[in-house]
């Protein structure tokens, strides 16, 4: 392990200890042992429908906060050139198992730890044509830098596909839970 992700590890471990952020590893690990054809080709349909396009070929697409790995597999079925990252460690663990049980060591999709948070890590990795981030830039504890920093990887003429959960009815002091999503439209964002 390098010295930065050894740095990282400590400071996933530490922020999870604070109650900071929470490990979805083990939830990504126990939804990966019930994947099944089906939920893997709902997954493709749900990307087609969602950006409009029977295809992703050739497309560079990052899978921020990748998770299970799931959408990041679904956008290289469909063609993408797919860069998932993850800043939980456990997350990152399962997006490589699901590549290496459905594509091998394919090099068009590339699985790394890292974090939405830290301006370098996205600023190193360049700009894609499909930017997405699933349910996950709210969990980071400062939703609005992770969202400018994911905005600034959409090349000229590209995507930017993300959900956001918001629970206003608890927020409201109703006691009742409701949650909903926020998508960016999936068009060209103006550059």
């Amino acid at each position: 392990m390098s010295h930065d992700q050894n740095l990282a590890a400590h400071s996933h471990a530490t922020e999870m200890a604070a109650g900071e952020r929470f490990g979805f590893g083990a939830n990504w690990a126990r939804f990966l042992s019930r994947l099944n054809p089906e939920r893997i080709a709902a997954a493709e349909r749900s990307l087609q429908d969602m950006l409009g396009l029977p295809s992703l070929r050739g497309r560079r697409f990052p899978d921020a906060g990748s998770g299970s790995g799931l959408f990041s597999l679904a956008a290289r079925r469909l063609g993408a050139i797919v860069h998932s990252f993850d800043f939980d460690p456990q997350s990152v663990g399962c997006t490589r198992a699901l590549r290496e049980r459905f594509a091998g060591e394919d090099a068009q999709w590339r699985v790394e730890e890292g974090s939405v948070l830290d301006p370098a890590y996205p600023e190193g990795l360049g700009t894609f044509d499909i930017v997405y981030s699933w349910g996950v830039l709210h969990h980071t504890g400062d939703q609005w830098t992770a969202i400018d920093n994911v905005a600034r990887l959409v090349a000229p003429g590209g995507r930017l596909f993300i959900a956001i959960y918001n629970d206003r009815a608890r927020s409201a002091g109703t006691g009742c839970t409701s949650s909903g999503s926020t998508t960016a439209a999936p068009s060209p964002v103006a550059s």
